[in-house]
């Protein structure tokens, strides 16, 4: 058992607690600067510039107010990405205020530069986890991502805490540890949905005193060690704080810091450019500003009252008008337990509405979940009636020909904002449904928002048309035998259905067996026969076997290059040169004004996949 809690713990640390961008990043805004008020200034440009990132710091709540404690004393609170780069300032800086020997100022710096960097490209209006989770291609939202974290958050907080309330007394108090474990630390646990095994690895009560000191008091010292070596300020702590700190507190104020978007941690220069806070590079730690009330014993005994019994839940199929489309479904189970509720695929029907309840927990009271559907519109053809799908308000749709985007829902010339040309399935033009509307004619139109994030074209709104030929849901709908891995970085399968807790990656071009289509919200997910959940996204994932030459062999002589642009050429390849497939791209993946065209990835980068120039070999 000691050797999975050990992992469970240095995974975690390397979640919560960042210099680099190996995972999401964790940051708050320091209340007493100016932050970017206006998301679209800073967006009007394809890429901001950050000129200055303040050096790491971690925010501590406590009696006396907002505190910075920083990672680097004596430093100065911002250095200018010139300065990082200058390797004589860096020595000279590092001469005159020495670091703590447990940090690494290269990793430091290199952060720094990292971050500077990469936050230029961010989309300013989503958080730092979602713009990474984004550039790693990874099919879960923030909220997803730290809702898994937070768990972890709590449990190194609290170990943390036990370790420096030890240090302070001398004595491990393992009966202390257990009573504030139980009392503080369970409940939200268990609130979490942490399962009773992962709370018990870290519950002193379960271990003898023997075990405990031997085994699982080290695992307890190296959660700390970790978080002191990112944030030694901590040390300095009084007493008195120490106590106070509130673990559950302090997770679920990170949990904010991670989905508060990322302008607000930029801070305009007046030369244009942008300083990155440095709380972005840093844990944040919080102290509770007061202890709980003290509650004064009851001095007659309070009647013992009667249990509480679990009541059902009933889950209704119905249209917009409340009618009924299939039969109640009837859901039992033990106080507290958990239960999960399934759309049905009804035929003629689309979902249009998907609870916030579809999953919960078992309570004394009874409870009522809603899936409601909207009649799918028959439009009539000239050889017969095809039935046109609307897709629900708050689903992604993407456009599978040359489309526009207009202003009225009465399209014409002069209505015409953009257009957006016809791509390749990978990188198709995406647009969430946000109302409807018609034309003059009564033609029902979509009103959409651009959601295309890399692309210049990022949170346009206008109108388009809701015709199947051109616009269709982003997930798939029905079960398909077999689907084929397409996204170039490949997807990942989970235990979970909301896509958490990998188990798998998938990559590009391997193809896998669905045992069955299961509805998350207004997404869909494949079910794998080995159990797991993968994403039904079109753009990352297709139905039946996609073939693609595994070699290549050139016609004529050809470049290869860095890019699927068949930019930054990098090497000449003589004529009958044989190459081997690792993957594939389109060129122009962000770019809507152009049409994209098929490339080969193979070692070292992109070849041209024209027939004129290379032939495939299998």
């Amino acid at each position: 058992m000691t050797r999975v809690i050990s992992k469970i713990v240095t995974a975690s640390l390397s979640a919560i607690l960042l210099v680099g961008l190996a995972a999401p990043v964790l940051a708050q805004a320091d209340a007493t600067t100016n932050t970017v008020t206006t998301t679209k200034q800073a967006k009007s440009e394809s890429a901001i510039k950050i000129s200055a990132v303040e050096t790491p710091y971690a925010y501590f709540s406590t009696t006396n107010g907002i505190t910075h404690l920083p990672m680097l004393t004596g430093w100065p609170t911002s250095l200018t990405v010139d300065q990082l780069k200058d390797d004589d300032y860096m020595q000279k800086l590092l001469a005159s205020h020495p670091i703590d020997n447990t940090l690494n100022i290269n990793d430091i710096r290199d952060s720094m530069l990292t971050m500077a960097e990469t936050v230029s490209s961010y989309d300013l209006q989503k958080s730092f986890v979602a713009n990474s989770l984004d550039a790693e291609n990874i099919d879960v939202s923030d909220t997803e991502y730290a809702d898994q974290i937070t768990p972890r958050t709590i449990i190194n907080l609290w170990m943390t805490k036990m370790v420096m309330i030890t240090n302070q007394t001398g004595t491990i108090d393992q009966a202390a540890m257990t009573q504030d474990y139980a009392e503080n630390i369970i409940p939200e646990l268990k609130r979490l949905n942490l399962p009773e095994a992962a709370i018990n690895n870290y519950n002193p009560a379960v271990y003898s005193a023997e075990n405990f000191e031997a085994h699982i008091w080290p695992v307890f010292q190296q959660a700390y060690d970790q978080i002191l070596a990112q944030v030694p300020s901590l040390a300095k702590l009084s007493s008195t704080e120490v106590h106070k700190l509130n673990p559950v507190e302090s997770a679920n104020e990170q949990k904010k810091l991670m989905l508060a978007p990322t302008s607000n941690y930029l801070t305009k220069l007046s030369d244009g450019s942008y300083r990155l806070s440095g709380s972005a590079l840093t844990l944040f730690s919080f102290i509770s500003t007061g202890l709980p009330p003290e509650v004064t014993p009851t001095p007659t005994p309070t009647p013992t009252p009667t249990p509480a019994k679990s009541q059902p839940v009933t889950v209704h199929y119905v249209d917009e008008q409340g009618q009924t489309l299939a039969p109640d479904q009837l859901l039992t189970g033990e106080l507290g337990a958990s239960y999960q509720s399934d759309a049905l695929d009804i035929p003629s029907y689309t979902l249009t509405k998907a609870p916030t309840n579809a999953t919960g927990k078992f309570t004394s009271d009874a409870q009522t979940v809603t899936y409601v559907y909207t009649k799918q519109v028959v439009q009539m053809g000239s050889a017969a009636a095809t039935v046109n799908p609307i897709a629900p308000k708050g689903t992604v749709i993407y456009a599978t020909k040359k489309i526009g985007l207009y202003r009225t829902a009465t399209f014409s010339k002069k209505q015409l904002k953009r257009w957006y040309a016809k791509k390749s399935r990978t990188n198709r033009p995406m647009f969430v449904v946000t109302g409807y509307a018609k034309s003059k004619n009564g033609v029902k139109r979509y009103h959409v928002k651009d959601v295309n994030h890399h692309s210049k074209t990022a949170g346009k709104t206008g109108y388009v048309t809701t015709k199947s030929a051109y616009t269709t849901p982003i997930y798939y709908a029905k079960k398909h035998a077999k689907i084929t891995v397409i996204n170039p970085a490949g997807v990942n399968g989970y235990a979970k259905q909301n896509l958490t807790k990998k188990r798998a990656h998938y990559r590009q071009g391997q193809v896998l067996k669905v045992k069955r289509i299961v509805h998350h919200n207004l997404t869909t997910r494949f079910v794998l026969r080995n159990g797991q959940y993968i994403t039904a996204n079109k753009q990352l994932v297709q139905a039946g076997k996609v073939q693609m030459p595994k070699r290549i062999q050139t016609k004529r002589a050809i470049n290869r290059y860095t890019t699927a642009n068949l930019t930054r050429k990098n090497r000449h390849i003589a004529k009958k040169t044989t190459l081997k497939v690792t993957g594939w791209a389109y060129s122009n993946a962000n770019n809507f004004n152009k049409r994209d065209t098929l490339r080969y990835h193979v070692a070292g980068g992109y070849v041209t996949a024209n027939k004129h120039l290379v032939r495939g070999i299998n």
